[in-house]
């Protein structure tokens, strides 16, 4: 406990250090600031009594010449300077009241009995000059007797008063000279400190804290820290960061062999997925070959058969030809939709009948319909767009089946168009339930899915929007508030007047 401790106690004893030093630069100058005032004080107070003394000799003589000029002159002087003595008596009170100690009050309290043996003076030669006048030889008496008694006793307190006032000058020199010395004491020990603490404790520490710091941005490289420390708490520290360091080299190893390990089945994995994604297109292909082989010669002998038969045979045969011929096209889009799985869409653009494909989607999609119990109508005008009439067939067909899935029974699905700026705007609305916003800006996602799946040959919204898109148009969805799902899509109108399919 003493080892991990000893850091903490260096830094608290240079703070302690420092925190004392300037407690004592503060008490210095309070102590300097409260006895200066002090003696200031002192000074002033003496100064203020020694001019008293001298405004009371120059009021004395004052009143003597008042009264020789007349009685109520000398009347008034008297009463100033009874008013001198007054404030004389106020200031032996103030003093006394300041004294640091009770003898020194008790040696301050003698100045009243100066004062008041000067007051009696000046009350005995009042009462001698109202019965006799100056120039009389009692009033020349009474004068005299007052020179030889009051001028000694105030010069007397007047040289007290200025020793004391020169006393309390030279100690506030003297103080000042004390004061400059410990401030000049206290300035030189506070570099002297910072510098001893910086030296002893502050470098090293900073030392250790930049390899500590070092060490743990080498944890990332799995470089352990080096070197033992010293037994403190970066000691400590260093102590753990080589522990975790050897955990996470540890770890790290665990964890590349797991990488290594689920790299290696994932390639694996990927290696036996491509192997069976070729296997399911050359499947599709087979199967494709296979099945459009004999659907070829079925509808080459049903057209051969209804030249010949006669009006009996030739509506069955025409059935036969019309199935065999949607069975055709239906593997074509399994077909076409397993190669666009890949990421390759090959299209085959060109001049389409729009109507003639929307036409086709629906008859595509009337048993999806009709099995959902949901009604469809179509109502455009004749329009000719650039495109591949196969993938916008199954496009129209995979909106239509959306709406078989989704829409409920008993509801209907329009398919409407119109002409605008140089596009078809193709509109398919059903009278559902319709979505909320939020699932409805994910509806051409990749992976979105609804709640109710159905079988069907048309393409999902997302492959169907990547289908539009290519050929130069755009897919839409929105949801009004008196519900159902609208979905437009927009085409760009042919220049030409071939139709699709190509006769």
């Amino acid at each position: 406990m003493r080892c991990r401790a000893g850091l903490r106690q260096r830094l608290v004893l240079g703070a302690l250090a420092l925190g004392a030093l300037a407690v004592l630069a503060a008490g210095i100058s309070l102590y300097g600031l409260t006895r200066t005032q002090a003696l200031a004080a002192e000074a002033l107070a003496a100064q203020r009594r020694i001019e008293a003394y001298g405004t009371l000799s120059a009021r004395v003589n004052e009143w003597v010449l008042a009264t020789l000029a007349s009685a109520d002159d000398g009347a008034r002087a008297r009463g100033i300077v009874l008013a001198v003595l007054d404030q004389l008596d106020r200031l032996v009170v103030e003093d006394v009241a300041t004294a640091p100690s009770a003898a020194e009050a008790a040696i301050r309290g003698r100045q009243g009995v100066t004062v008041g043996r000067i007051r009696g003076q000046v009350e005995q030669l009042g009462k001698a000059l109202a019965t006799t006048a100056p120039g009389t030889p009692a009033g020349d008496a009474a004068l005299a007797f007052y020179a030889t008694q009051v001028p000694p006793l105030a010069a007397a307190q007047v040289q007290q008063e200025g020793l004391r006032r020169d006393e309390a000058l030279a100690a506030m020199e003297a103080l000042q000279a004390r004061l400059f010395g410990l401030a000049v004491g206290v300035g030189l020990a506070a570099p002297l400190l910072l510098a001893g603490l910086y030296l002893a404790l502050l470098r090293p520490l900073f030392a250790r804290l930049a390899a500590a710091t070092a060490a743990a941005g080498g944890l990332a490289a799995g470089a352990p820290p080096s070197g033992a420390g010293r037994h403190d708490e970066l000691g400590l520290l260093l102590a753990r960061l080589r522990l975790t360091a050897a955990r996470l080299a540890r770890d790290r190893a665990r964890l590349e062999a797991t990488i290594a390990e689920r790299t290696a089945a994932l390639s694996e994995a990927n290696a036996r997925l491509s192997r069976a994604d070729i296997q399911r297109r050359r499947f599709f292909a087979d199967v494709g070959h296979e099945l459009r082989t004999p659907l070829t010669v079925i509808l080459g002998e049903a057209e051969l058969g209804m030249r010949q038969a006669d009006d009996t045979l030739r509506p069955s045969l025409a059935t036969i030809q019309s199935r065999a011929l949607r069975l055709f096209r239906r593997i074509e889009d399994l077909l076409r939709i397993a190669r666009s799985e890949s990421g390759q869409l090959e299209l085959a653009r060109g001049p389409v009948a729009l109507e003639a494909v929307v036409q086709a989607a629906l008859a595509d999609a009337a048993p999806l319909l009709a099995r959902a119990g949901v009604m469809a109508r179509a109502d455009l005008p004749a329009m000719t767009v650039t495109g591949d009439g196969d993938w916008l067939r199954q496009v129209l067909g995979g909106l239509l089946e959306n709406a078989a899935k989704y829409a409920g029974r008993g509801t209907s699905v329009a398919v409407t168009g119109r002409a605008e700026a140089g596009m078809a705007v193709v509109a398919v609305a059903d009278t559902g339930l319709g979505l909320p916003p939020e699932r409805l800006a994910a509806i051409f996602d990749r992976f979105s899915r609804g709640d109710a799946p159905a079988p069907g040959f048309g393409v999902g919204l997302a492959l169907a929007r990547w289908v539009v898109e290519a050929q130069g148009g755009s897919l839409g969805a929105e949801s009004p508030v008196g519900g159902g799902l609208h979905l437009t899509l927009r085409l760009p109108l042919a220049e030409t007047e071939v139709p699709w399919p190509a006769s």
